[in-house]
């Protein structure tokens, strides 16, 4: 279940990504950001049930060398996550970015190859 819907992400992910290569300029961050945030973590996550997701910043402009991609314009939201360890306990807080394309959450900071704070 995990790898299929990392595989949805990655498709919505590869199509924003054309999308925004295809538009100069940078569409806002959404409103309802920290909901869309914490909804794509959770469905990265092997077992989202019981995780605790932390928007820990307000959204920032981004650039972000992702799939193919230098220097894609975006938004960065910063959060951390406790969720299930595969035995069943819960590990400590893990710091991630979310980055937003055209209003969508479309990679984490650990999908790219460079990510810089503009």
């Amino acid at each position: 279940m995990a790898i299929k819907n990392t595989f949805a992400a990655l498709v919505a992910g590869a199509g924003m990504l054309f999308a925004t290569s295809q538009a100069g300029d940078v569409a806002p961050c959404p409103d309802d950001y920290s909901d869309r945030a914490v909804s794509y973590v959770e469905s990265r996550l092997d077992d989202s049930r019981a995780a605790k997701v932390q928007i820990v910043s307000e959204p920032y402009r981004v650039e972000a060398d992702l799939s193919g991609y230098s220097d894609l314009p975006g938004w960065g939201v910063d959060i951390r996550v406790k969720s299930r360890l595969p035995s069943g306990s819960f590990g400590g807080y893990m710091s991630y970015t979310v980055i937003f394309v055209n209003g969508e959450a479309v990679a984490l900071c650990e999908d790219t190859s460079d990510l810089t704070r503009v």
